[in-house]
């Protein structure tokens, strides 16, 4: 469908809705809460019914963000609310946005999906699908629906959106910087986006104890001469030696894809529960990291993508790797 057709009927379908649910997905990164919090201002400025969950609560380097505190993660939203239209944000598919189980919960009439989203690996699973994989972020294609049906976007959408750009383009360092996103990210600028606040909250955010777990990720790279791979990890022990948690683990992947010479990069983290976390990072214009992370039940996109499994670290003479679990 063509994409201004689409937008159109989207926004029809926000404007008959009763209640609106807007899902971000699990330990939302800044995409997912500028994007959904963007959605929420404008839902917010019509007086349209609405509730924006997650289920995990945002990291606090977000806290500066307009409204970030109306983000509910209680479940039993799903329960009590008779929802009739879910925008699900940010997300290849229910799993990942960790609401697989509980749209089923919501009384009533099963809801409108409506899939908004970026990465190629998306499963198309709504009822309308503005999935654009070329696309920088769920933000961009938020800005360019706002944009195409003429909507003002007021200054907290802007730094909503502009975050959400920043934050998948590595700051406009990596691939995913297109001409699109900075031209995107230009207008949102002129809009209000306030750009120094969300570098100073953002980016420039890491604590002592943060720069010493990621010592401890830097100490142990080994590279694996064959494939040209580099892996590392950070164990449970790692984070409470730097009195520190997982939230101090977020961006090690893409610092280290700054590496030269490398096909691509592995980031190992040990989870509380007993599973393991791969962030998968790479600037190889022949490798498709997203293929490597399905093949484990994760996804992304090409040059950025994750997955978890059951298991446990192992360092071998080639690298890190996972020693999987029943």
């Amino acid at each position: 469908m063509e994409r201004k057709r689409l937008h159109q009927e989207i926004y029809d379908n926000f404007v008959k809705a009763k209640n609106i649910l807007i899902v971000i997905h699990q330990n939302p990164d800044g995409d997912a809460i500028g994007s959904g919090l963007s959605l929420a201002s404008y839902f917010k400025g019509k007086d349209w019914p609405h509730t924006i969950f997650s289920l995990d609560a945002p990291s606090k380097q977000f806290d500066f963000l307009p409204d970030i505190e109306v983000i509910n993660s209680k479940q039993d939203v799903f329960v009590y609310t008779d929802f009739d239209l879910v925008a699900i944000l940010d997300s290849g598919d229910l799993r990942y946005a960790g609401v697989e189980e509980l749209i089923n919960k919501i009384p009533g009439s099963r809801p409108l999906l409506i899939n908004i989203d970026h990465h190629h690996t998306n499963q198309l699973f709504g009822d309308l699908n503005l999935v654009d994989p070329a696309a920088s972020s769920t933000a961009e294609i938020l800005f360019n629906f706002f944009d195409d049906l003429r909507i003002d976007i007021n200054q907290n959408m802007a730094t909503n959106l502009l975050t959400g750009i920043l934050m998948d383009t590595g700051t406009f360092s990596n691939p995913a910087t297109t001409i699109d996103s900075l031209s995107s990210s230009a207008k949102l600028l002129i809009q209000g986006g306030k750009l120094p606040q969300i570098i100073s909250h953002a980016v420039k955010n890491k604590e002592l104890a943060t720069l010493k777990l990621w010592g401890k990720a830097l100490s142990r790279l080994k590279k694996n001469n064959k494939t040209g791979f580099v892996t590392t990890a950070i164990t449970q022990k790692d984070m409470e030696e730097c009195q520190t948690n997982e939230e101090a683990t977020e961006g090690v992947s893409n610092f280290l894809n700054n590496l030269s010479d490398t096909k691509a990069v592995i980031v190992f983290r040990e989870l509380g529960d007993g599973m393991i976390k791969g962030s998968l990072r790479t600037t190889d214009d022949l490798i498709d990291v997203s293929e490597i992370a399905t093949m484990f039940g994760g996804g992304g996109h090409k040059k950025a993508a994750g997955f978890t499994v059951k298991g446990k670290l192992e360092e071998t003479v080639d690298g890190w790797q996972v020693k999987q679990t029943p």
